[in-house]
């Protein structure tokens, strides 16, 4: 099975068991983390944003959904870059600093295979979802928040554009 196969393989299972919905709860008493965000909005378009993260480690996999709702009726349509970042949200956009790249990840694989990308399409409502599963973990206090950007994610270079949206995760607790 090549890396490519085996990272869809795992997001189809990923999405079965992680549940995207407030209602979250019973998810966290099964091992996951679940925030509600964002922590801060960067763009005023973006205002009426509201995100929900999840997060579960299993059997050596991260698995993390994101759901975004309340945006813009022009965002209808679009595709929104979205990665785990190595700190907390800011103030300032670049507090969150670089994307997270998983040490345990093979040497050479490109970027999307290193990095947890979470890119969400937005339907007519203003709301779109994504689920990304990784077969490694991510340490305590390694990586710190999810960011939304304003372009989809650029699959040779990583690159989003500017960004909307962040909320501070606590991932590895």
């Amino acid at each position: 099975m090549t890396m490519v196969n085996l990272f869809v393989k795992a997001a189809s299972v990923a999405a079965l068991a992680l549940p995207l919905c407030p209602a979250a709860a019973s998810a966290a008493e099964h091992g996951a983390t679940t925030v509600h965000g964002p922590s801060y909005v960067y763009d005023t378009a973006y205002s009426a944003a509201r995100t929900t993260v999840s997060v579960r480690s299993l059997h050596g996999w991260t698995i993390v959904a994101l759901k975004v709702a309340g945006l813009p009726a022009a965002a209808a349509g679009k595709t929104f870059g979205a990665h785990v970042h190595v700190n907390p949200c800011g103030a300032d956009p670049a507090a969150a600093g670089e994307h997270y790249h998983s040490p345990d990840a093979p040497a050479g694989v490109p970027h999307r295979f290193a990095e947890i990308w979470l890119d969400v399409t937005v339907g007519r409502g203003g709301t779109g979802r994504s689920v990304a599963a990784v077969p490694w973990t991510i340490k305590p206090g390694a990586a710190g928040s999810v960011v939304v950007h304003a372009k989809p994610t650029d699959p040779d270079t990583g690159d989003a554009g500017a960004r909307l949206l962040c909320t501070t995760v606590p991932f590895g607790s």
